[in-house]
């Protein structure tokens, strides 16, 4: 089967685990990520991302072709906006914003233009995105600055964007942003990594929490001075020792640790 790449041409679109706008929103696209069609099925495609390979259903009317070429020339090193930016639809003559973590494929930061089949869009402020992250020799600061770019954002299952937002997808995009793809969901961003242990870590570790059958089913990220960042009803400030998370609000632990793994 000949390969069929299309991509998301507006600020965030939901994938759906069945063909169904009833259907659980298991991720969403955010603008400029590719995607390969899997297979149509009525009003809805299967497709599967390119960035992270997991698969979900969107409308076949929200598909929007490139040609492969275009994918593998642009894609390579994709610049990533770091902020919410403004993009001017050239073809529809209007203009709207993308969430922070969207993927901007421009061939060169001499252009502002992406171009991706008959879509063309310009980006009037270039200075709002990064081609993986340069830290200047200041990681720590530039993975809290953007973590905490989220802070308040409310929890929704599947949710990528600081309009909604859940445990796996708030740990991706920050990586996405600093330059790492990471999977889609926790138990998978689990395998990769160094392991160490909560006395070694720093800002920008991340540590996974299991249920009572081991199961991975949390994530968060280290902020170091025993503090994490992560996704309970949103994205939230909370401690950390060797039991878990301990809900400040609360004052009870909410979640039990399993791991801390080093993936910067």
């Amino acid at each position: 089967m000949a390969e069929i790449i299309g991509f998301c041409n507006i600020a965030t679109l939901p994938m759906r685990v069945q063909g169904s706008h009833r259907a659980e929103m298991v991720s969403q696209l955010l603008f400029g990520e590719a995607y390969e069609i899997v297979s149509q099925e009525g009003e809805w495609c299967k497709i599967k991302t390119l960035f992270d390979n997991y698969e979900g259903y969107i409308e076949t009317k929200q598909i929007v072709l490139m040609h492969p070429s275009a994918y593998h020339e642009c894609y390579a090193m994709p610049m990533i906006a770091d902020s919410p930016t403004q993009i001017y639809d050239k073809t529809r003559n209007c203009s709207f914003w993308v969430p922070q973590g969207s993927s901007l494929p421009i061939r060169n930061r001499q252009s502002h233009i992406i171009q991706l089949g008959a879509e063309q869009f310009e980006i009037p402020n270039i200075s709002a995105i990064s081609q993986h992250a340069d830290f200047g020799g200041n990681f720590d600061g530039m993975i809290e600055k953007t973590a905490l770019s989220f802070l308040n954002a409310p929890y929704l299952w599947g949710g990528r964007t600081i309009f909604g937002i859940d445990c796996s997808g708030f740990v991706q995009i920050v990586f996405k942003i600093m330059g790492k793809s990471l999977p889609r969901d926790a138990s998978k961003q689990a395998r990769s990594g160094e392991n160490i242990t909560l006395s070694q870590a720093r800002t920008g570790d991340v540590a996974f929490f299991a249920n009572g059958d081991g199961k991975i089913t949390h994530v968060g990220l280290l902020l170091g001075d025993g503090k994490i960042i992560h996704a309970s009803g949103k994205i939230r400030i909370d401690r950390i020792d060797e039991h878990g998370i301990f809900c400040i609000e609360r004052n009870e632990y909410s979640h039990s640790l399993h791991s801390i793994k080093r993936l910067l």
